[in-house]
């Protein structure tokens, strides 16, 4: 072999690169997160706002809620949107968050739940910026029927079908279903065809609430979940300078997956396995995997009720993000 690449390829080296590579990332990072003074900058700001008031919307799809939840996080929240304005902050996001706001009181109040501590607060606020709400927000209610209906249309209508679901029902799913799903996933697209994709499918009640609890975000409904599946990437099939592909290519797998599920009728909802490198080792050590895997996220998976609700989720338009020859 190559002196140069006997050298290139020993572990010393490796290491020093990838310290080196994730030092010039730090700079820009540091620079552009939006937890980096985010209380100084509405364009950061903007981002925690927008994650604590889907927070609430979230809130109302659960399928067994408690009324009158989330009262200190939309005080809180209101307090921040004052910030956001003195910093000079998107008027028309302000009237997105309150109308969230807005659809969660009514939610709440319907179900018999006091909100004065939330309403007096909301109203005060609303009056003096002059805010107006809209019904971009709050909860949708859907139907078996309609979905089955979609499921064998084209796929600009299919694909605007599925949902991010925490009011799965109690009807045992076909696990047979979930293997068609993942057949049909085998063509996702990685880079040159790496296929690094672990998957993990967790159908044991033990094993499904122990990975839900170590992922800390889905607290609340994981008990609906029939399984799981955890998408991870293996970090051997990446050189040191494309350590970031294993999160591009799993994320592909991920949204194939939730795609390939909703059409064989499995209810689905994607959970973020973003966390601090100290609690991802202890999540794969927990659940026995191996450390040269580096998890993605987790797809809970269930049975569709008759009739449930889903946090509506607003999208911007396409044209507010894309650029063309710039």
């Amino acid at each position: 072999m190559n002196l140069k690449i006997r050298i290139a390829t020993l572990l010393p080296v490796v290491y020093l690169r990838v310290m080196i590579a994730k030092i010039m990332e730090a700079g820009p990072a540091a620079k552009n997160l939006c937890t980096a003074g985010l209380r100084n900058n509405h364009k950061r700001l903007h981002t925690d706002l927008m994650i604590r008031a889907h927070a609430l919307e979230k809130g109302m799809s659960i399928g067994n809620i408690r009324y009158g939840f989330g009262k200190p996080k939309a005080i809180a929240l209101l307090k921040d949107l004052e910030l956001y304005i003195d910093l000079g902050g998107d008027l028309d996001f302000v009237s997105d968050c309150c109308s969230i706001i807005d659809k969660y009181l009514k939610y709440n109040k319907n179900n018999g739940a006091e909100m004065e501590a939330v309403e007096v607060p909301y109203k005060s606020f609303i009056k003096r910026h002059n805010v107006s709400i809209n019904d971009n927000c709050g909860i949708y209610q859907l139907s078996l029927d309609e979905i089955q209906k979609l499921s064998g249309t084209s796929f600009d209508l299919f694909s605007q079908s599925r949902y991010s679901n925490r009011d799965m029902g109690t009807a045992p799913i076909d696990r047979a279903n979930v293997e068609k799903a993942l057949k049909l996933c085998e063509r996702t697209p990685t880079a040159c065809n790496r296929q690094s994709q672990r998957i993990h499918i967790y159908y044991d009640r033990e094993l499904i609430n122990k990975l839900c609890e170590l992922q800390v975000g889905s607290r609340g409904f994981y008990d609906i979940f029939q399984g799981v599946a955890l998408i991870c990437s293996d970090w051997r099939m990446y050189g040191f300078q494309e350590m970031n592909q294993a999160f591009v290519d799993g994320g592909l797998y991920a949204m194939n997956l939730l795609y390939s599920l909703n059409y064989y009728g499995i209810a689905t909802i994607p959970l973020t396995m973003a966390h601090k490198a100290h609690h991802v080792q202890k999540i794969l050590k927990k659940m026995s995997i191996s450390n040269n895997e580096i998890p993605i996220l987790i797809i809970g998976f269930g049975s569709y009720k008759e009739n449930w609700k889903v946090a509506v989720s607003h999208r911007n338009d396409w044209y507010t993000y894309t650029t063309f020859d710039k």
